[in-house]
């Protein structure tokens, strides 16, 4: 579940260059190396959701690698991809929104509404969702 300002602010950081868009294709996906901290959903939701603030300091900049329930697969306003995941609840707000560069597409296109995936992102904070970029797909 996205809403409108959240897809559209999150694509004009693209456009501008502003930090927290996303980056050329070639920064865009993590490399293997990169370690990544594993988060429950419920928990990374939770946080957000409780205290904006402590939940930056704990996660904000850092890659985390999470489970979830796909809500959406989508494009935003510049034909960036991103899927939203939850954790399968209802009307759910907020859930984490991970953008994907083009190498991630055939994945993303495979993804149905209620299945369940992993990620690896950038966490870049709140807007509506938890945003994370340079995305990537764990075991699909």
């Amino acid at each position: 579940m996205c809403c409108f300002g959240t897809c559209a602010l999150g694509a004009l950081g693209a456009a501008t260059g502003k930090p927290g868009g996303n980056r050329p294709a070639a920064a865009s996906t993590p490399s293997a190396e990169v370690t990544a901290r594993w988060v429950d959903m419920t928990t990374l939701l939770s946080e957000y959701r409780d205290n904006e603030v402590r939940a930056d300091s704990n996660f904000k900049g850092q890659f985390v690698q999470t489970a979830g329930v796909v809500d959406d697969v989508k494009k935003d306003l510049f034909g960036s991809i991103y899927v939203t995941l939850g954790t399968g609840r209802q009307f759910e707000i907020p859930q984490v929104q991970c953008f994907f560069d083009e190498s991630q597409s055939k994945k993303a296109a495979t993804l149905t509404k209620g299945s369940r995936v992993t990620v690896r992102g950038r966490v870049e904070g709140l807007m509506m969702n938890v945003l994370m970029r340079r995305c990537e797909f764990i075991g699909l």
